[in-house]
């Protein structure tokens, strides 16, 4: 047997033990970022020492037909939104973020396609 979505089942002929069935606990309590397919976690690769182990959490959300991150602010875990810096060149396909109380990084692809920051 095997616990399956809320019961023990058997591995071989699939049948259900209904009267064990437990409470499960809500999808945020029991997600892990390893479980969540729409999770991503961006290392720092800019020039600062004190920021080398500092990580940022995205998730991917729907806004119309296409998909965008939900970045979580490394400094003050606020909500970021996506921006734009007026004047200055981004890097092609650069991403730039900005919470409210002033926070800005950019989201870039690292070498391996994973996304990093800065």
């Amino acid at each position: 047997m095997f616990m399956g979505h809320d019961e023990p089942e058997c591995v071989t002929c699939g049948h259900a033990d209904y009267t064990h069935t437990q409470e499960m606990a809500p999808r945020t309590a029991r997600a892990s970022i390893v479980s969540a397919a729409t999770r991503n976690v961006a290392r720092y690769v800019g020039a600062s020492e004190g920021l080398v182990h500092t990580l940022v959490h995205m998730r991917l959300v729907r806004k119309g037909a296409r998909a965008i991150y939900a970045v979580t602010c490394p400094f003050c875990e606020g909500a970021m939104e996506e921006s734009s810096l007026s004047g200055k060149r981004s890097e092609p396909r650069e991403q730039r973020f900005r919470c409210r109380d002033g926070h800005r990084i950019s989201i870039i692809p690292g070498r391996k396609g994973m996304p990093v920051w800065n």
